[in-house]
């Protein structure tokens, strides 16, 4: 692993692509700019090195020849992890997001002795309530699919300890969706997943009637759901550690039994996993619970505080926190390096925010493992794309230490993650290994994941692939395989060979023909030159006098604006909201029609947005 030492002087990263300010995209929409060819390619059905390929996707007639004509899509459906990767990718490069709001303080935040919901621990989607005693899904509309987990702030490793858990509403989704309110909760040992009962000593009911324990799933109990209350108890006091549950205050039995010698001198910790519900907590806060506790068992907040177990401090400061922004082409093993540097800096506690991790939390496992065809798959994968970019964009929010864990080859998009990440230490991982390793990684990545990177995508990965500089916005550049001098050659060599196999962008030329045809339209029509002087968008004048409608002289918007006015002024009076009802005035229609096209041609060109209508 070696270090980029710093260059002499900061050097500005590409200035981040015109956009509505703050606006977000429609589900449907694909990325916008420059840097979404390779998607539009995909749609289109073309591969690189067809130069006839965008000829035959018009359509036949002066038709076809119109600015913004859809491209006909590829008759293949799934499109694959990688494709919808790039996609939001090339989105995000272009468009701009407002900084994100600073994280609301809770209730108890300072008091290190109360046991609540640790938020430093807790998945990024899960918003904690404000007493920190309960929480749902943030995502749960837009990705109700979505699990979302927390553990408390306190563990035990003796005596007879419970809490309670209740679903206290189960959250709408949007129409047509097939996810149904679940939740799980149980204990857990620090560092474990959050997706309870999926790893080792992690612990849950589910629901269904399910128990989870490393990823084995097994009948225990009732179901369960809204408006239900489920007892959670820790006897330490056996020969093994006995887990049990009750609903209601009906006893249903142990559940587990752990090996004293295996867990050790690990603390369990209270776990909540909820998907499209709310929950409510209850660890002895309440003057009374919902049901009373069975003999000799004590609420965990009633536990002395020397015999509980405090799991470790967030920053108190983003100064102290750092994210790592991994750079490379798809499977050149960003995510094993990701994985690798948290287990080796467990102390830090990376979030790692990359597609693999979301799928993961996407995924709702049971005692029958389910195969999902490849539409169903291929939709999950572009939820998945879609719900990091939203991840991404809140996670500067939280005082943590993250790994982002995606492409980012697109300098602007470089740029533009790190800037909302103001104050953190800001780091890039360049992952560039040799062709040969890479090569095979590809095909490894081919075995496992069922799919191939398509090649419209690779190609316009690795003809935009940019190596970062130290800058103003960037601290430290490491490269995590081959050193940059061995790098740059590499990465040189991808840019020329993609370049030439990518077919020119037809899209492009004529969108930069256009915008220089409108620039010349506007230069004749409005903006004239009186005296060596530039008028602008006023009235246009010959000599001393102003003219309306001689030929050849179009006028200007203020001129065309009072042109009617003394009828209003008339009919309304001077306070008379003009625009209100201007369609009823039939015989102006034209001309309020090329009023409104050049008013808004103007905003588009000169502020890069529409016009207010």
């Amino acid at each position: 692993m070696q270090t980029e030492p710093a260059p002499e002087g900061s050097a500005e990263g590409e200035a981040a692509g015109s956009g509505v300010n703050g606006a977000e995209r429609p589900p449907e929409e694909g990325p916008s700019g420059d840097e979404a060819a390779a998607a539009e390619a995909k749609e289109g059905g073309e591969q690189p090195g067809d130069e006839e390929g965008g000829d035959k996707a018009k359509p036949e007639g002066s038709d076809g020849e119109r600015r913004g004509v859809k491209r006909q899509r590829d008759e293949k459906d799934e499109h694959g992890r990688a494709y919808y990767e790039f996609r939001e990718e090339a989105y995000n490069s272009r468009s701009k997001s407002p900084p994100p709001p600073e994280e609301e303080p809770r209730e108890g935040e300072d008091d290190e002795t109360v046991v609540i919901l640790d938020t430093y621990t807790s998945d990024l989607h899960f918003k904690a309530s404000k007493d920190r005693y309960g929480g749902q899904p943030l995502f749960s509309e837009k990705f109700p699919g979505l699990w979302s987990g927390a553990r408390s702030t306190h563990g035990v490793t003796k005596g007879k300890v419970c809490f309670e858990a209740k679903v206290t509403q189960n959250l709408p989704v949007k129409e047509g969706s097939t996810e149904v309110p679940l939740f799980r909760v149980g204990w857990s040992v620090d560092f474990s997943r959050s997706q309870l009962g999926e790893d080792e000593f992690s612990y849950g009911y589910d629901g269904r009637g399910l128990k989870a324990e490393n990823g084995q799933f097994e009948e225990f109990g009732q179901p369960f759901g809204e408006n239900d209350v489920i007892g959670c108890f820790a006897n330490f006091e056996s020969d093994e550690v006995e887990l049990s549950f009750s609903k209601n205050g009906e006893d249903l039995g142990v559940a587990f039994r752990i090996s004293k010698e295996a867990l050790a001198d690990r603390a369990l910790l209270p776990h909540v996993l909820c998907k499209n519900c709310v929950v409510e907590l209850n660890f002895g806060q309440k003057e009374e619970p919902f049901f009373p506790a069975p003999e000799d068992y004590v609420f965990i907040h009633a536990v002395p505080v020397e015999d509980r177990v405090r799991t470790p401090l967030p920053p108190k400061t983003i100064e102290e926190c750092e994210v790592l922004l991994m750079v490379g082409l798809p499977g050149s093993g960003k995510t094993l390096w990701a994985q690798k540097h948290t287990e080796e800096n467990q102390e830090k506690r990376y979030n790692i925010l990359g597609t693999e991790t979301v799928l993961y939390q996407m995924r709702t496992k049971g005692v029958e493992v389910e195969e999902m065809d490849p539409k169903s798959r291929d939709l999950l994968i572009q939820q998945a794309a879609q719900c990091l970019s939203k991840l991404v964009q809140i996670a500067p929010r939280a005082k943590r230490n993250f790994i982002l864990d995606q492409c980012n080859v697109y300098n602007s998009g470089q740029r533009r993650k790190l800037l909302t990440f103001k104050g953190f230490s800001r780091k890039v991982i360049v992952i560039v290994p040799n062709e040969e390793d890479w090569k095979k990684r590809l095909e490894l990545r081919k075995e496992v994941e069922g799919e191939d990177v398509p090649e419209s995508v690779m190609l316009e990965m690795k003809a935009n692939f940019s190596l970062p500089e130290k800058n103003d916005y960037l601290d430290e550049v490491i490269y995590g395989e081959l050193a940059k001098e061995e790098a740059q050659p590499l990465v040189t060599k991808y840019k020329e060979e993609a370049r030439k196999l990518l077919p020119p962008s037809e899209k492009r030329a004529n969108r930069r023909n256009n915008r220089n045809k409108r620039n010349r339209q506007n230069r004749n029509r409005g903006q004239a030159y009186v005296g060596g002087q530039r008028r602008g968008y006023d009235n246009r004048a010959y000599g001393q006098q102003q003219y309306w409608g001689q030929p050849g002289n179009r006028g200007g918007y203020r001129n065309f604006y009072d042109r009617y006015r003394g009828d209003y002024d008339r009919f309304y009076g001077r306070d008379y909201e003009y625009n209100r009802y201007r369609d009823y005035y039939r015989q102006y229609n034209r001309e309020w029609q090329n009023y409104y096209q050049d008013r808004d041609r103007y905003y588009r060109n000169y502020y890069g947005y529409q016009g207010y209508r």
